[in-house]
């Protein structure tokens, strides 16, 4: 059995994942409702635009990762990270900063072209990283607290910009915090480049293998433990995180304002935080599987609750248990996916970057869906002036959504795959 990374080489890594929840976070969370209220655009395009955008995200994902393991040397994962950083960085500053639909919508592209280009790099050096599986839990717990950094980060300057009173001030601190976004997204993927450059390719470079991409990914879909991990994200990064997703509407219809998304995208960051080192603990008993059974089963309550009220101290109560809910269900997801690549090129699989585009894709299609469903709704239950015009349905439908999806992951977690076993 290799030797685990050292502390430095995996908290240098999972820096990266800063920046990265910057991005994700102002993409999913505020990017629709920007777009609606601020930049003007029909809900439908708005939500056309970023679905597309996801869409192309997730082939973009997955040919980037065929060409990963067909073509180059030992440090090409390097290379697709600062290939991809001044496109995501100059992308995410210039679509708040533009204005007109076709410029912002370019910018969109150029931004999600970027990230895709980092992201598989990035997200395949976890491989790399977690040499061991008893790193797998670890290494992806430390990710998600620098993601929790992030998205805590973009909590409080939401609540500046959407607390600016006129469209144009909205959109100058929009504008404002982007570029810091930005600047943090730079930073950190180039801090994380530098602390994995040693890192060799698992299996060596005889490891690549000329195997159809067909081929690849029937031989990865007939892996139990690959196969359980596709389904369960793509439930888990679209109909889950819907929610999420219109939290500023959510805010607007029930708490008569929208900049109630800050506070409460802060309360759930905290119920993350909180709870992120005793699931990395309990992970040392329990398998990613168990973890993830839980995790889905505590974000369906909190759901349901917050489905009957979100006001008070008992609402407060329900978003740190959603945190605390998401937070298990993604520690757990990218330990099953680490632990399944590691176990599929210790058995002669070509390729590291082959599967994890093809989760990446997964998630970023499913992503796609569930930014058009957001905006669907945004469609029927807002008029054109931004305000909410049917409460009850906007309501049921980004509270019970999730509950379905949440039902649905516990239906794929039935069973535990060999791979997520000590």
């Amino acid at each position: 059995m290799p030797a685990p990374s050292s502390l430095p080489t995996k908290i240098g890594y999972s820096v990266g994942n800063l920046g990265k929840s910057v991005v994700w976070t102002s993409f999913e969370n505020f990017m629709l409702f920007y777009l609606v209220s601020i930049a003007g655009l029909p809900p439908l395009a708005a939500g056309g635009l970023l679905a597309g955008a996801m869409v192309w995200d997730a082939l973009f994902d997955f040919g980037i990762a065929l060409w990963a393991d067909a073509h180059g040397g030992r440090d090409r994962l390097g290379r697709l990270i600062l290939l991809g950083v001044p496109l995501c960085a100059g992308g995410f500053w210039t679509v708040f900063a533009l204005d007109g639909p076709g410029a912002i919508a370019a910018a969109v592209m150029v931004c999600r072209i970027g990230y895709s280009l980092c992201d598989v790099g990035h997200n395949t050096l976890l491989v790399r990283v977690a040499r061991t599986p008893g790193d797998a839990t670890t290494v992806s717990g430390l990710r998600l607290i620098f993601s929790a950094g992030g998205a805590a980060l973009v909590a409080l300057a939401s609540g500046w910009t959407l607390s600016s009173s006129g469209a144009a001030a909205r959109q100058d601190a929009f504008a404002s915090g982007a570029l810091v976004g930005a600047l943090l997204y730079a930073s950190t993927l180039i801090v994380a480049r530098i602390a994995t450059r040693h890192l060799a390719q698992p299996g060596g470079e005889a490891s690549r293998a000329p195997i159809a991409p067909v081929a690849r990914v029937r031989g990865l879909w007939r892996t139990p433990a690959v196969r359980q991990a596709l389904l369960v994200v793509a439930v888990q990064a679209g109909m889950v995180p819907l929610f999420l997703r219109t939290l500023p509407f959510f805010g607007q219809a029930v708490h008569h304002d929208p900049s109630w998304a800050g506070p409460a995208l802060a309360t759930i960051t905290l119920g993350q935080s909180l709870s992120l080192p005793g699931w990395m603990a309990l992970a040392r008993r329990w398998n990613p599987v168990a973890i993830a059974r839980v995790g889905h089963g505590l974000a369906l309550a909190a759901m349901l609750g917050l489905a009957i009220g979100s006001r008070g101290m008992k609402g407060t109560a329900l978003l740190v248990l959603l945190g605390a809910a998401l937070s298990a269900g993604n520690i757990a997801i990218w330990a099953m996916l680490t632990l399944a690549v590691q176990r599929s090129i210790a058995g002669g699989s070509p390729g590291e970057a082959t599967p994890v585009g093809l989760f990446l894709g997964v998630l970023k299609g499913a992503a796609a869906l569930g930014n058009l469903l957001a905006a669907t709704i945004v469609w029927w239950t807002v008029a054109p002036d931004g305000g909410v015009i049917a409460v009850p349905a906007l309501t049921a439908c980004v509270s019970l959504v999730p509950v379905a999806g949440c039902a649905l992951a516990l239906w794929f977690l039935r069973d535990r795959c060999e791979s997520a076993t000590r």
